[in-house]
């Protein structure tokens, strides 16, 4: 849900609006959820494939279809890319939203930036270049490639991916960093591993004997043969603030 604050002539308007997902209309329509969340929905053998089995039905029968229109909630961060505003869930593609002249908030779709190829989320937390205007963002998968790195020109047009091969597993990048010259990714501790279901248990867990990374790529890199990796024992970044390059002056 989205909340807005218009001040105009000393006057405050308050609003306050879902943004219409295809999950928020798909469920509102029947009344009741019915997608999963990866938060919450698996617990126990049993009713985690019992779960499994009711929506894959529910696809058959068209109820309702998460692959071509997505399951995301577009419920943790907006963000001004390309000139437009969009609210952006990491598990889904983001939702170009509008606010009227007079102060209410409105959905107008799911948007793809043009892209050449389909995919179907993004981060939450991408990077908005002051300078350029371009956006810096990435996805993450649950095979490999388990990391995406892309670029949203001025323009609002995806460009290029770069796929990071160099991931060994699906870690929970919920944020990144990014300098004038360059982005850089926290392969952390908090994995998501599907096959977990299968042992009755949720499928994001904590590693422990996973040694967190850094990553570090050109912010234009056409591929990822660049880009190195630093061990750092013990840390597991989910926001990042802020990132620049430092010059060391010797004496």
């Amino acid at each position: 849900m989205l909340h807005m604050i218009k001040i105009s002539r000393g006057k405050a308007t308050f609003c306050s609006r879902y943004v219409k997902t295809y999950k928020y209309m798909v469920e509102r329509d029947l009344g009741h959820p019915i997608f999963p969340s990866i938060f919450s929905s698996f617990n126990g053998l049993m009713a985690s494939v019992a779960r499994i089995g009711l929506n894959v039905a529910r696809i058959l029968t068209g109820q309702f279809d998460p692959v071509i229109n997505g399951i995301g909630t577009a419920n943790t961060s907006v963000a001004l890319i390309g000139g437009k505003l969009y609210a952006l869930g990491e598990g889904d593609l983001p939702y170009e939203i509008q606010v009227t002249s007079d102060g209410d908030i409105i959905t107008i779709g799911r948007h793809d930036f043009h892209s050449s190829k389909p995919f179907m989320r993004m981060t939450a937390h991408p990077k908005v270049d002051p300078d350029t205007g371009e956006t810096l963002a990435f996805r993450i998968h649950l095979v490999p490639p388990f990391l995406t790195f892309f670029r949203i020109g001025s323009d609002g047009r995806k460009r290029a991916d770069v796929p990071i091969s160099t991931m060994k597993c699906t870690a929970l990048i919920h944020d990144f960093a990014v300098t004038k010259n360059y982005a850089i990714f926290n392969d952390g501790q908090m994995v998501i591993s599907p096959l977990e279901i299968l042992r009755g248990r949720p499928p994001m867990r904590v590693d422990p004997a996973k040694v967190p990374r850094l990553g570090v790529i050109d912010r234009c890199a056409k591929d990822e043969s660049g880009m190195w990796w630093i061990d750092v024992p013990g840390f597991n970044m989910l926001h990042a603030v802020n990132a620049w390059k430092k010059t060391m002056v010797r004496p």
